[in-house]
């Protein structure tokens, strides 16, 4: 009796035992699949490699081959799991695909190896020979084109206080024709605004007339610098170069 009662329990756990493998497996080939839609490939590679162990089915490789496809890098993973695929789908829903993408990816692996075996041609540039001459010295006229704009700056600036000059200039004689030398004017009048106003275009004029003559000393220097380093190739070089927020002449003459 006991045997035979012993024998009955391993014919009913038996298949329970199977029924519950594949129900685990079912419930991890289906997060596998949900994994796969939303490209975690690493995720559902492995949800499908538990579904397979659990209960081997084509359907489950099919869809590890098609993970290790998309995923980068995993091409010779996917080749093996094709060619299962290929070798255990009796109903040849998934045979003909999972072999054309096996030919396809083989032939991308070669091609891989190929270029990997090929070693790039690194073209070699002669060096040219020791010369104890110095090379030639490019002419940098930098400090020519600076000396001429701003000389140009400066005769802008004399201009601007020749005029400003001559208009209080003619104020001060229309005032003084009107109201006698030197002229009396009522503070707040409109004489005592044309007044004032005459007085600041002449304090205007006089401050760019400084400007200019500053303006007009710079060129010189630099224009005399340029041509005194142009005239001999042994002499030292200068430029006129940008640092930090202003401009600095580098070199020495």
């Amino acid at each position: 009796m006991r045997s035979l009662a012993f024998a009955f329990t391993l014919l009913v756990a038996a298949p329970t035992l199977a029924q519950e493998q594949t129900d685990a497996s079912v419930a991890r080939f289906d997060e596998g699949v949900e994994l796969l839609r939303q490209e975690r490939y690493e995720e559902a590679a492995a949800a499908f490699r538990e579904s397979y162990r659990l209960a081997p089915r084509v359907t489950t490789m099919c869809n590890l081959a098609l993970t290790y496809d998309r995923w980068g890098g995993h091409r010779d993973r996917a080749v093996r799991a094709y060619r299962t695929c290929a070798r255990d789908d009796d109903t040849g829903r998934y045979q003909a695909y999972a072999q054309r993408r096996v030919g396809e990816l083989e032939r991308e692996l070669a091609l891989e190896e190929e270029e990997e075996e090929e070693e790039p041609e690194v073209a070699v540039t002669p060096l040219p020979p020791e010369s104890s001459e110095p090379p030639p010295r490019e002419d940098d006229h930098t400090l020519l084109w600076v000396g001429v704009g701003t000389a140009a700056l400066a005769a802008g600036s004399f201009a601007a206080g020749l005029i400003l000059a001559l208009d209080a200039q003619a104020t001060f004689d229309d005032l003084r024709a009107q109201l006698g030398t030197p002229p009396q004017v009522v503070r707040g009048s409109e004489e005592h605004r044309r007044l004032e106003a005459a007085r600041e275009a002449a304090d205007a004029a006089l401050a760019l007339y400084i400007v200019a003559g500053v303006a007009a000393a710079g060129a010189a220097t630099l224009v005399v610098v340029d041509l005194v380093t142009a005239e001999s190739p042994d002499a030292p070089s200068a430029s006129l170069r940008l640092r930090g927020p202003g401009l600095i002449l580098d070199g020495s003459f």
